[in-house]
């Protein structure tokens, strides 16, 4: 059985960085679920892991994920992330402006039985509106 950290860094490279998105119908556990994304109420397992990578596609088409750094703990996985790209599709409503972009984000990824199960991600979402030119009324 392949560590967490092994299966992380192959699905990010497979399936984010588009060698082989595939992949993720063999690492990725059927009951799979994201904690917060809307679509995670709607799709599970391997289908809702791609899409999620194929929507990130449309408006980064150029993304690049880079690991910077794992903490491995049994089944559970933080993984600190950075994404690069050009907005060059619509975003929370903003249409593509061409801007290139950097994300961090940080993930705690827990594992079953050698395949992903559940992710919970924090990123800089404030951060990435800002460098699309985002308006942010107060509310």
């Amino acid at each position: 059985m392949t560590d967490p950290e092994t299966v992380l860094t192959r699905l990010y490279d497979a399936v984010w960085n588009r060698a082989d998105p595939s992949l993720a119908d063999e690492l990725i556990h059927e009951e799979y679920v994201i904690h917060d994304r809307e679509l995670a109420e709607e799709l599970r397992g391997p289908a809702l892991y791609k899409a999620l990578a194929s929507q990130t596609e449309a408006v980064f088409p150029d993304m690049e994920f880079t690991i910077e750094e794992t903490i491995t703990a049994g089944e559970m996985v933080a993984l600190r992330w950075t994404m690069t790209g050009t907005h060059q599709g619509e975003l929370f409503g903003v249409p593509p402006t061409e801007h290139p972009v950097e994300l961090s984000a940080i993930e705690m990824n827990r594992f079953e039985d050698g395949m992903l199960l559940e992710t919970w991600t924090e990123s800089d979402q404030l951060g990435l509106l800002q460098q699309i030119g985002a308006t942010i009324e107060p509310p």
